[in-house]
C-alpha cells in the first residue's frame, strides 16, 4: 500500500458520507463532514509531493478549510467569511493558472476560441448575477467581484487546455468547471429559488471537485519540474 492511499481512501469515505447525509436531509452531519474534507485531501496531496508545498498552494488549502469552518459556524457574519475566503482561493488558483499561461505560445489561431471562451463565460456569469435575488445579506458589489474572479479563472484554464492537452490541465478545467456548478447551484439555491435538488448538486460537486484540486497541484508541480528541466 502506498504511504498516500490511507488519506485517499478516508476522503472518498468523508465524500460519500456527505452525500449518504444529505439525501437523509441531515444538514448538520453534513457540515460536520464536510469540514474534514479538506485537511484528509490535503495530507493525500502532502504525502504525494514528497511533503513539498508552496506557500500559493499551501494558502488554497488553508482558505478552503477557513471557509467550510465559517460554514460549519453559522453565526452572523459567517456568510461574508465564506465568500471572501472561497474568493481568495480563486485568487491563488487564478495566479496558478496564470503561471502556467505564461509557458504557453500563443497564435493567430488562437484569438477564435479565446473568444468564444470568453463570451461562454461571461454569457454565464451575466445570466447568474442578472437574475432577481432578494434573498441576499451582502452587498452585491461582492458577489459581482466574485464571479469575475471565478470567471478568468475558468477562461483561463480552458485557454490553457485547449493550447495544451495534457493531464495537468485537463484537471484543472474540471476543477474549474465543478467550482462553477457548484457555486451557481448554491447561489440560485440560497438566492433565488430553494429546491433540494439545487443544494443536492451544490454540495456533491464541491466535496468531489477538491480531488481534481488536489491532483492539479501534484501534475502542476511536476509540469513545472519538466519545465525547468527543458530550460
Amino acid at each position: 500500500m502506498k504511504t498516500n492511499t490511507p488519506s485517499l481512501f478516508f476522503y472518498f469515505i468523508a465524500c460519500a458520507l456527505v452525500v449518504f447525509f444529505k439525501i437523509t436531509e441531515d444538514d448538520s452531519l453534513v457540515l460536520y463532514t464536510k469540514s474534514i474534507i479538506v485537511p484528509l485531501i490535503f495530507m493525500y496531496y502532502l504525502i504525494t509531493n514528497n511533503y513539498k508545498i508552496n506557500w500559493t498552494k499551501g494558502l488554497v488549502f488553508l482558505f478552503c478549510f477557513i471557509g467550510d469552518i465559517f460554514n460549519l459556524l453559522q453565526f452572523n457574519d459567517s456568510g461574508l467569511g465564506a465568500l471572501l475566503s472561497f474568493m481568495l482561493v480563486y485568487v491563488l488558483l487564478l495566479k496558478l493558472a496564470v503561471d502556467d499561461f505564461k509557458y504557453l505560445k500563443l497564435n493567430k489561431e488562437d484569438c477564435v476560441p479565446m473568444l468564444v471562451s470568453f463570451f461562454f463565460i461571461a454569457t454565464i456569469c451575466t445570466s447568474i448575477l442578472s437574475l432577481n435575488f432578494e434573498r441576499m445579506k451582502l452587498d452585491f458589489s461582492l458577489y459581482i467581484l466574485y464571479g469575475i474572479t471565478l470567471s478568468l479563472l475558468c477562461f483561463f484554464s480552458i485557454i490553457n487546455y485547449l493550447k495544451k492537452v495534457n493531464y495537468t490541465f485537463f484537471c484543472l478545467i474540471v476543477m474549474c468547471g465543478c467550482f462553477m456548478i457548484s457555486d451557481v447551484f448554491f447561489v440560485i439555491n440560497k438566492f433565488y429559488l430553494n429546491l433540494y435538488a439545487f443544494s443536492f448538486i451544490a454540495v456533491f460537486v464541491q466535496v468531489f471537485s477538491y480531488f481534481f484540486m488536489a491532483t492539479y497541484f501534484i501534475e502542476n508541480d511536476r509540469y513545472h519540474q519538466r519545465q525547468r528541466v527543458k530550460l
